[in-house]
């Protein structure tokens, strides 16, 4: 009983990640690709890099800091109401399109 409770638990967690993914996948094409590009490979504002030549680690933390640094430009905007796992899962989400 404890084995197939543990299997359950194992299916029910990844299929959690995989829609996870998919919600990502989703929210970068609604609100990043038109400025980043539809496999994040554009340079946006003349400022940004292609976000797929970051690691995802730098994503993370330009995200973050473009975030919480405020300001009125259209990425401040983008960036202001994404919280820290929608942070992640952006960033995990680009790392896909390399």
């Amino acid at each position: 009983m404890t084995l197939r409770m543990l299997m359950l638990c194992g299916l029910l967690a990844a299929s959690a990640s995989v829609a996870g993914a998919e919600d990502y996948a989703r929210q970068f094409q609604r609100d990043c690709s038109s400025c980043h590009g539809r496999k994040a490979d554009k340079t946006a504002f003349n400022k940004a890099p292609p976000l797929i030549t970051l690691s995802e680690q730098q994503a993370v933390e330009g995200m973050t800091a473009i975030r919480d640094g405020g300001g009125n430009s259209a990425a401040a905007r983008a960036k202001a109401k994404l919280t820290d796992e929608e942070i992640r899962g952006l960033a995990a989400f680009i790392q896909t399109q390399k």
